[in-house]
């Protein structure tokens, strides 16, 4: 087995790990809201107000689902829509203060899971992926949260 492949074993078991802890801060969510809608939500609050392509284009889906899943946020008061003042062809989307405060709540819950996971580590082995994680957040193209375009903290 090369490193390589035994960097990315690591990380996909350490992903099956974020995973489920993710599942569980969702399910506990003020709104009954999907993984995939949350992402939406995420998405949202991390690059602000947002075209159905892009959003598509951030989920990896087909512009017609991303449709489905704000349709569903939008009923449950989560998302707005709005035309485009530029264009008015494009449908812009945008954090409700709902949807604000529902992504606030899964990520107070799903930091403090993993900050009870990090506390079971040693204090070393904890610091000593901080930067590998910050790396692997650059290269996946995350936002970190502290450079979000929605101010929830």
């Amino acid at each position: 087995m090369t490193e390589l492949q035994e960097m990315a074993d690591a990380f996909v078991t350490a992903s099956r790990a974020l995973v489920g802890l993710a599942v569980r801060s969702i399910d506990q969510a003020p709104a009954d809201v999907t993984v995939a809608q949350h992402r939406v939500l995420v998405l949202l609050a991390a690059r602000g107000d947002l075209p159905i392509g892009d959003i598509a284009a951030g989920l990896g889906v087909n512009p017609s689902n991303a449709t489905r899943y704000c349709d569903r946020l939008e009923r449950l008061g989560l998302v707005t829509r709005a035309r485009s003042a530029e264009d008015g062809r494009v449908v812009r989307v945008g954090l409700a203060p709902t949807g604000i405060a529902l992504v606030r709540v899964v990520n107070e819950r799903r930091r403090a899971e993993v900050g009870e996971v990090l506390a079971r580590m040693a204090p070393a082995e904890a610091r000593g992926i901080l930067d590998a994680l910050h790396a692997f957040n650059r290269a996946a193209g995350e936002i970190e949260d502290r450079d979000w375009a929605s101010s929830l903290w």
